[in-house]
């Protein structure tokens, strides 16, 4: 059983409608998204385009939609469109695809620019943090009151040492560290090896806070590019994509619909 005309009347008007509310709601939506309007700020640029870019397929639902509608309202009615394009709403829906189309090839590059900028600001800052950071730890290892708290738990550790049941609880320990054991029980027999052992982290503390302070560094640098590469290249590639969707709809479309109006317009032989 076929469906009748009005079931199929039904079916493209459902269609033109949902299909121009998501065009117009994803429009209001793009002329919102940007308050406050902040286009000097970097951070506010590169946040904006990564959200104009993530909803940026919607529009392309809503056209799809439209179009939808009128190919059913085509095979079902033989009324003719509008002779003025202008009074045609397929025509705006086709400019403004194209300008959509645009708008997200512009927006591609320009993504990739900011991107870059932040990277680079952002890894300028970490290096500024990270010699700030080694300038006070050289001052705080040369504070006299860190030599006072070193020297306070050298003497303590001496002083488990001493006690037979304090170093084998410590030794017993599972947090003790392995080397630290071994110089426990060496130190039973050899107490110079404890005080060897302790001069010996004293003096390469500062190389450790050092080196600790440098891996922080180079990780957080290796995130910040990370996160780059990955922002750009998923921005950017969608950007792309959905500025080579518009375009194709927008130009091949007005290309045939004023293609249809010079074949209309032309002459006929007789």
């Amino acid at each position: 059983m076929n469906p009748s005309r009005p079931s199929y009347s039904l079916t493209a008007r459902t269609l033109k409608t949902v299909g121009a509310i998501v065009i117009i709601a994803s429009l209001v939506d793009y002329l919102v998204l940007p308050i406050p309007f902040q286009p000097l700020d970097l951070p506010w640029r590169v946040q904006i385009a990564t959200q104009i870019v993530d909803r940026g397929i919607i529009p392309m639902m809503g056209l799809g939609f439209l179009f939808a509608g009128y190919w059913v309202a085509s095979t079902t009615t033989s009324a003719a469109p509008p002779q003025n394009k202008l009074l045609d709403m397929r025509f705006w829906a086709l400019v403004l695809s194209s300008l959509l189309g645009l708008f997200f090839l512009i927006l591609a590059p320009l993504h990739l620019r900011d991107v870059s900028v932040a990277s680079n600001q952002r890894l300028a800052q970490i290096s500024q943090e990270a010699q700030n950071q080694e300038a006070q730890l050289e001052t705080q290892l040369g504070s006299e009151e860190l030599q006072q708290r070193i020297e306070q738990q050298k003497e303590a550790l001496k002083a488990v040492a001493a006690d037979e049941t304090q170093r084998q609880a410590l030794i017993d320990n599972p947090a003790t560290p392995p080397e630290l054991k071994k110089i426990l029980q060496e130190s039973k027999e050899n107490p110079q090896a404890l005080e060897d052992y302790l001069n010996q982290q004293a003096q390469a503390l500062p190389d450790q806070l050092t080196t600790q302070l440098r891996e922080q560094k180079q990780t957080a640098e290796q995130q910040i590019r990370l996160n780059a590469w990955k922002s750009g290249l998923r921005i950017g590639v969608s950007s792309l994509l959905l500025a080579i969707g518009y375009i194709i709809i927008g130009w091949t479309g007005l290309k045939g619909m004023m293609g249809g109006i010079r074949a209309k317009s032309k002459p006929s032989m007789g």
